[in-house]
């Protein structure tokens, strides 16, 4: 059994199929099949059913493919660091932001970290928790900064806390509600409430806080901040951002609107990573500087 084999059954698994994936290996379709054929000789099992006319891996399949990307992963996190200790570069950085994370503090990271480190290749990759989660588990990225409450029930993962930003309402300047000393939640529902996809224990409880049984205290969810903006902006909407000016720029020209009876909230970030895995020295760089940012805009 060889790594080049193990790269090529992977191959199989991504492409979909024995052509798709000799192609993507650079080789003929019979030579890939006989690689395939070869390791299964030598591990003594059947991988991949080829009666369907697709390609559909065995139980035995499913635990060699997982095994697999993490020998190659393995592999490559030898050869980053030694680069790293020849001090040769940094590599390679696969980031992956929720899509409110990413205007709060991907945004900023990336730039500093390409002004430090010109000649570093990062990819930041936009998606929800779900599909960051899938994509650290296949090695696809090596780090995400997701909302820690949404992750209480994954395994095989480290979550480094990130330090906790203030959250507020907004409301553009010359918003109704400004004129009033006291702002209930009721109040505020008199006109369009937006805010992100928020964890469902906390939608519950902000939700308990109004009397009103009409509709969802938040009626606009979006995930885009400058969607968010524009609301305020167009719409005369409340919306709910992290209160970091520093780093968010989307609520630049917007007005802070204080709520009473709301307890105080604040953003639950963290950096995620596999468990078990050592981070290479781009992550490094990274994770301390988002660390840094965060704890700047929380003061």
């Amino acid at each position: 059994m060889q790594l080049r084999q193990l790269q090529q059954l992977v191959a199989l698994a991504e492409q979909g199929s024995f052509g798709r994936a000799a192609q993507a290996s650079h080789l003929s379709q019979p030579a890939f099949s006989r690689s395939i054929d070869s390791l299964e000789e030598s591990l003594q099992a059947r991988l991949v059913d080829r009666a369907y006319g697709s390609v559909r891996f065995t139980q035995a399949g499913e635990l060699v493919l997982a095994r697999a990307r993490d020998l190659l992963a393995g592999a490559q996190d030898i050869r980053r660091d030694v680069r790293a200790l020849e001090g040769l570069d940094l590599g390679n950085l696969g980031i992956g932001v929720g899509p409110f994370a990413a205007s709060m503090i991907g945004r900023a990271a990336l730039s500093l970290i390409a002004q430090r480190h010109a000649q570093l290749s990062v990819r930041m990759e936009v998606a929800d928790t779900a599909t960051l989660c899938e994509r650290l588990d296949r090695r696809q990225i090596d780090l995400f900064i997701g909302d820690t409450r949404d992750l209480k029930n994954r395994a095989k993962l480290n979550i480094s806390r990130l330090p906790n930003v203030p959250v507020s309402f907004f409301v553009q300047s010359k918003h109704p509600l400004r004129r009033k000393k006291r702002v209930t939640l009721d109040d505020a529902m008199a006109y369009p409430i937006a805010g992100p996809n928020l964890p469902d224990a906390v939608a519950t409880r902000v939700q308990a806080l109004s009397r009103s049984n009409e509709r969802a205290v938040f009626n606009l969810v979006c995930d885009d901040p400058g969607t968010l903006r524009h609301l305020a902006l167009t719409a005369d909407a409340v919306i709910l951002a992290p209160d970091a000016p520093s780093l968010n720029s989307e609520i630049a020209s917007l007005k802070s609107l204080s709520i009473d009876g709301l307890p105080r909230m604040l953003t639950h970030y963290g950096i995620v990573t596999p468990a078990g895995r050592t981070l290479s020295a781009a992550a490094r760089v990274y994770t301390r500087l988002v660390t840094d940012l965060m704890e700047r805009a929380g003061t």
